[in-house]
């Protein structure tokens, strides 16, 4: 797919089967690539048997919308919570 660029009629991204929405182009990917490789920086390099696992983490975080008790329950490893 091509999109063009001309000042006249730009074209970032294109409704191709008509939905209303525009599907993803390049730069969604770019910036998805971008955001996982400033995930890893940190570590300082990921070993090539744990990177499939990084990469899940990194998915799951950036998927996650909010914040939620019942998240926080999960992650910290709470069954139950007594008040």
């Amino acid at each position: 797919m091509t999109v063009c660029h001309s000042l006249k009629n730009p074209v970032w991204a294109r409704d191709l089967d008509g939905d209303g929405v525009r599907e993803v182009h390049n730069n969604t990917m770019e910036g998805t690539w971008a955001g996982l490789r400033n995930f890893l920086r940190p570590f300082r390099g990921v070993n090539k048997v744990y990177l499939q696992q990084y990469v899940a983490m990194h998915e799951w975080a950036h998927n996650l919308k909010r914040v939620t008790l019942e998240f926080l329950r999960i992650l910290c490893g709470v069954t139950q919570f007594a008040i």
